[in-house]
């Protein structure tokens, strides 16, 4: 799993993601991730290279949009795979955590 940050402004922060989010990987990305969300006001993952998401990687997004959610923030997830839509789909996190096409769209809606 790699993890690129970027701070867009505005506590305004930026996640790309790239790899599978599965154990190895949600273990690599649970501490990056945690710290973005409690240290910005709105975080943005970009999920176009994740090709594998498991239920202890959507913990760590769940997490982190319950954080954010605690202070008035969100969470918004943008350029998501399809295997990785269904998932979050399938297991209903949509309704947590809001997916977009692009990075203005998802920024729109953080």
């Amino acid at each position: 799993m790699q993890i690129d940050k970027t701070d867009l402004g505005d506590a305004v922060t930026r996640l790309k993601l790239a790899g599978r989010l599965d154990i190895n990987g949600a273990a690599m990305a649970e501490i990056p991730i945690s710290l973005a969300a409690k240290n910005c006001q709105r975080l943005v993952i970009d999920m176009s290279d994740v090709s594998y998401v498991s239920s202890l990687g959507v913990r760590h997004l769940v997490m982190a949009a319950k954080t954010l959610g605690r202070t008035g923030g969100k969470l918004v997830l943008f350029s998501v795979t399809e295997p990785v839509a269904e998932v979050l789909q399938t297991m209903a996190i949509t309704d947590i955590i809001p997916m977009a096409a692009t990075e203005t769209a998802a920024l729109d809606l953080a």
